[in-house]
């Protein structure tokens, strides 16, 4: 996954996969609901993820593959903030900076069929900003899209589905991160991840 080219406008489609490419046909990756896969985000195709990137979080969501993306359809299954106390906690990107990738469960209650994995690190460094304030400041995020086909005996329907721009749409004006907030009170966009099972 490439970790370049963050989109900084809540109000853009690129935030949902950075590019409208993602959406280009490309081949799946097969995976068994329950179990992980290891994600490298990759600057040029050949290294791994360096220090290309501050210290944030990672959120991870599903789509349909059918919906093209568009739409209330995201479901977020996993958020990884950081570990530790707020003067030495590990945030997500520090994980991935110690192993050189991160291990991704796919949820035993997701459906058999194709989807989109959306990836995304924040980049809080201005996150105490806003882009409606300084056209140039504000989270900055980078959102990759993939195509997963999963296998499972579940034909369950994703949870809590929310539209990405409608759920990102407030840190327009609003900071992210705004000042003097603690990590322990630091609220990533969208819903709490879904983590029931498929009933």
């Amino acid at each position: 996954m490439h970790p370049r080219m963050p989109v900084i406008d809540v109000q853009s489609t690129d935030l949902i996969c950075r590019t409208s490419s993602m959406f280009a046909k490309v081949k799946p990756l097969v995976v068994e609901a329950g179990t992980n896969i290891g994600l490298v985000w990759d600057t040029k195709n050949t290294s791994p993820y360096t220090d290309a990137h501050p210290h944030g979080p990672c959120t991870f969501w599903l789509a349909p593959y059918a919906s093209k993306g568009t739409g209330q359809v995201w479901s977020k299954f996993q958020e990884f903030k950081f570990e530790g106390d707020n003067d030495s906690a590990k945030w997500c990107t520090d994980k991935i900076l110690d192993k050189g990738y991160y291990v991704l469960n796919i949820p035993a209650y997701i459906g058999k069929g194709k989807y989109y994995l959306r990836t995304e690190i924040i980049d809080i460094t201005d996150a105490q900003k806003t882009n409606y304030e300084d056209f140039t400041a504000g989270p900055r995020f980078h959102s990759n899209c993939m195509v997963l086909e999963v296998t499972s005996n579940s034909t369950a329907p994703l949870k809590n589905p929310v539209n990405i721009l409608e759920a990102y749409k407030k840190y327009y004006k609003t900071p992210l991160f705004p000042k003097g907030t603690a990590n322990s009170n630091f609220t990533l966009p969208g819903p709490a991840p879904y983590s029931g099972d498929a009933e």
